[in-house]
């Protein structure tokens, strides 16, 4: 199961630099705030899944740079899309994300009540998952018009 928390921290690391594009590209516009903000909640989530990886012996830094650059040319793929389009791709590009953490989660919080030495990978777990939900249901807000940062803020909150 280690494995699934580094996919999961890679995507992290792939997810910070696919923002900072955006970040960068509409620094003077009103979506300024999600970005950044999506920006902290892909930061956090890594920090909180770094010292789990490290706990294993796993080398966390040997395909930061390659994901860096994978994120930063993805994001040039939608970059100049109008942004009811863009919110529409990225809400359907986030959902299987988002169902296929929600269920690594659920696996492990039942294996994790047979083996309670597991915690703090249970715990990841559970971040990886109420990430990743937070930042669908954050995009889903969005696409029917209404701004919802609070939801992003509200897990920030929580694991800060």
């Amino acid at each position: 199961m280690i494995h699934h928390i580094l996919s999961a921290y890679y995507g992290e690391i792939y997810g910070i630099s696919f923002f900072n594009q955006y970040l960068k590209r509409h620094s003077h516009t009103q979506q300024t705030e999600l970005w950044q903000t999506l920006i902290d909640v892909e930061i956090l989530t890594a920090e909180k899944l770094k010292p789990v990886l490290i706990m294993h012996d796993i080398d966390v830094e040997s395909r930061n740079k390659e994901m860096q650059e994978k994120g930063r040319l993805d994001a040039e793929k939608w970059i100049e899309l109008p942004w009811d389009d863009l919110i529409s791709t990225l809400l359907s590009w986030v959902e299987p994300y988002e169902i296929k953490y929600r269920k690594w989660n659920e696996n492990t919080q039942e294996f994790a009540d047979l083996e309670p030495n597991s915690n703090p990978e249970s715990t990841a777990f559970q971040i990886i998952a109420e990430h990743e939900t937070a930042i669908y249901q954050c995009l889903k807000q969005y696409h029917s018009g209404k701004s919802s940062l609070p939801i992003l803020e509200a897990f920030l909150t929580k694991y800060r």
